[in-house]
Protein backbone atom coordinates (compact mmCIF):
# COMPACT_ATOMS: atom_id res chain seq x y z
CA UNK A 1 0.00 0.00 0.00
CA UNK A 2 1.35 3.49 -0.87
CA UNK A 3 1.54 6.58 1.26
CA UNK A 4 -1.43 9.01 1.18
CA UNK A 5 -0.08 12.56 0.13
CA UNK A 6 -0.34 15.15 2.35
CA UNK A 7 -2.83 17.46 0.07
CA UNK A 8 -4.81 14.55 -0.97
CA UNK A 9 -5.60 13.75 2.96
CA UNK A 10 -6.47 17.29 3.72
CA UNK A 11 -8.89 17.13 0.44
CA UNK A 12 -10.27 14.48 1.86
CA UNK A 13 -10.97 15.97 5.46
CA UNK A 14 -12.30 19.32 3.95
CA UNK A 15 -14.27 17.45 0.93
CA UNK A 16 -15.70 15.28 4.63
CA UNK A 17 -16.41 19.07 6.47
CA UNK A 18 -18.41 20.08 3.28
CA UNK A 19 -20.12 17.21 2.69
CA UNK A 20 -21.24 16.69 6.21
CA UNK A 21 -22.78 20.41 6.34
CA UNK A 22 -25.13 19.81 3.24
CA UNK A 23 -26.71 16.94 4.69
CA UNK A 24 -28.74 18.53 7.66
CA UNK A 25 -30.53 20.86 4.69
CA UNK A 26 -34.16 19.70 5.31
CA UNK A 27 -33.74 20.12 8.96
CA UNK A 28 -32.45 23.31 9.10
CA UNK A 29 -34.46 26.29 10.02
CA UNK A 30 -35.97 28.38 7.26
CA UNK A 31 -35.96 25.08 4.27
CA UNK A 32 -39.79 24.79 4.40
CA UNK A 33 -39.84 28.14 2.54
CA UNK A 34 -36.67 26.74 -0.18
CA UNK A 35 -37.61 24.82 -2.70
CA UNK A 36 -37.56 21.43 -2.72
CA UNK A 37 -35.04 20.99 -5.83
CA UNK A 38 -32.31 22.92 -3.47
CA UNK A 39 -32.70 21.19 -0.61
CA UNK A 40 -32.46 17.78 -1.70
CA UNK A 41 -29.89 18.71 -4.01
CA UNK A 42 -27.11 19.43 -1.54
CA UNK A 43 -28.52 16.22 0.38
CA UNK A 44 -27.02 14.86 -3.39
CA UNK A 45 -24.18 16.67 -3.58
CA UNK A 46 -23.13 15.97 0.46
CA UNK A 47 -23.60 12.12 -0.06
CA UNK A 48 -21.50 12.23 -3.72
CA UNK A 49 -19.11 14.56 -1.55
CA UNK A 50 -19.04 11.35 1.42
CA UNK A 51 -18.57 8.85 -2.05
CA UNK A 52 -15.46 11.07 -3.25
CA UNK A 53 -13.79 11.42 0.18
CA UNK A 54 -13.87 7.79 0.91
CA UNK A 55 -11.91 7.03 -2.83
CA UNK A 56 -9.95 9.64 -2.15
CA UNK A 57 -8.93 7.86 1.09
CA UNK A 58 -8.66 4.66 -0.68
CA UNK A 59 -6.45 7.00 -3.39
CA UNK A 60 -8.95 5.19 -6.42
CA UNK A 61 -8.91 6.57 -9.90
CA UNK A 62 -12.20 7.52 -9.87
CA UNK A 63 -12.25 10.14 -6.74
CA UNK A 64 -10.14 12.13 -8.83
CA UNK A 65 -13.02 13.32 -11.35
CA UNK A 66 -15.64 12.99 -8.91
CA UNK A 67 -14.39 15.30 -6.74
CA UNK A 68 -13.42 17.82 -8.64
CA UNK A 69 -16.99 17.76 -10.25
CA UNK A 70 -18.87 17.94 -6.40
CA UNK A 71 -16.70 21.08 -5.81
CA UNK A 72 -17.50 22.89 -8.52
CA UNK A 73 -20.74 22.20 -8.39
CA UNK A 74 -20.69 23.33 -4.37
CA UNK A 75 -18.72 26.26 -5.40
CA UNK A 76 -21.18 27.24 -8.38
CA UNK A 77 -24.12 26.42 -6.24
CA UNK A 78 -22.66 28.36 -3.49
CA UNK A 79 -21.24 31.86 -5.75
CA UNK A 80 -24.78 33.72 -5.56
CA UNK A 81 -25.18 34.09 -2.38
CA UNK A 82 -21.98 35.82 -1.36
CA UNK A 83 -23.59 38.97 -3.12
CA UNK A 84 -27.33 37.87 -2.77
CA UNK A 85 -28.18 36.32 0.95
CA UNK A 86 -28.77 37.92 3.89
CA UNK A 87 -26.59 38.58 6.88
CA UNK A 88 -24.71 35.30 7.92
CA UNK A 89 -26.26 33.31 4.97
CA UNK A 90 -23.17 35.51 3.24
CA UNK A 91 -20.43 34.03 5.55
CA UNK A 92 -21.28 30.44 4.85
CA UNK A 93 -21.68 31.21 1.17
CA UNK A 94 -18.16 32.64 1.18
CA UNK A 95 -16.65 29.52 3.21
CA UNK A 96 -17.95 27.57 0.77
CA UNK A 97 -16.86 28.90 -2.09
CA UNK A 98 -13.29 29.12 -0.66
CA UNK A 99 -13.11 25.39 0.50
CA UNK A 100 -14.56 24.58 -2.86
CA UNK A 101 -11.63 26.39 -4.27
CA UNK A 102 -9.01 24.88 -1.80
CA UNK A 103 -10.09 21.35 -2.43
CA UNK A 104 -9.66 21.57 -6.23
CA UNK A 105 -6.34 22.99 -6.27
CA UNK A 106 -5.27 20.42 -3.54
CA UNK A 107 -6.62 17.90 -5.66
CA UNK A 108 -5.30 18.80 -9.02
CA UNK A 109 -1.50 19.34 -7.78
CA UNK A 110 1.03 17.00 -9.34
CA UNK A 111 1.68 15.34 -6.42
CA UNK A 112 -2.10 14.52 -5.84
CA UNK A 113 -2.91 13.08 -9.33
CA UNK A 114 0.14 10.72 -9.30
CA UNK A 115 -1.33 9.05 -6.27
CA UNK A 116 -4.73 9.14 -7.82
CA UNK A 117 -4.14 8.02 -11.22
CA UNK A 118 -1.97 5.64 -10.50
CA UNK A 119 -4.13 3.36 -8.30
Amino acid sequence: MKARPLPVTAAAVLMALISLAFLPGPLLPGSETAPALVVYSGIVLGVAGLIAVVGLWMLKRWSFRLTVVVSVLNLVSAAPGIPFAPGAVKIVALVSVLVSAVIIVLVVRPVSRRALTAA
